[in-house]
């Protein structure tokens, strides 16, 4: 089974009916080195307003974390999430990873994932110009 590791700060746009892009309002500068995604079912029992209000309630955390970036939420038709969370390095997203089962203002967020459905992947972005 995978751990889950998310963290995240203020919301900073709702770009559409089940995406949420999410910074720190500082991260701007800070240079991307890899992209978690996350791609998940909620638990069963779980609604969508208590998933999100539990997604928003993380960015505080994510937002002290070393290496956080920011993150795009969102919601397939089919009922799927994928959280892509942005990170300056790999290094920093695992050792988030690594601590997000202690942090207790993570566990309404973790326990609204449905832990058999998850699927973690780090990909490495990749500049067009």
């Amino acid at each position: 089974m995978t751990r889950l590791s998310l963290a995240t700060g203020m919301v900073t746009a709702t770009l559409a009916s089940g995406v949420m892009a999410q910074d720190c309002g500082t991260s701007g500068n800070a240079e991307l080195g890899v992209i978690e995604i996350v791609q998940f079912r909620l638990a069963e029992g779980v609604s969508r307003e208590d998933f999100l209000a539990a997604a928003a309630a993380t960015m505080p955390v994510l937002c002290a974390t070393e290496g956080f970036i920011g993150r795009t939420l969102s919601e397939g038709e089919d009922g799927a999430w994928t959280d892509h969370v942005k990170w300056t390095s790999l290094d920093t997203a695992q050792a988030a990873m690594a601590g997000s089962m202690e942090n207790e203002a993570l566990l309404p967020f973790i326990v609204a994932i449905d832990p058999d459905s998850l699927a973690l992947s780090y990909q490495t972005p990749v500049n067009l110009n």
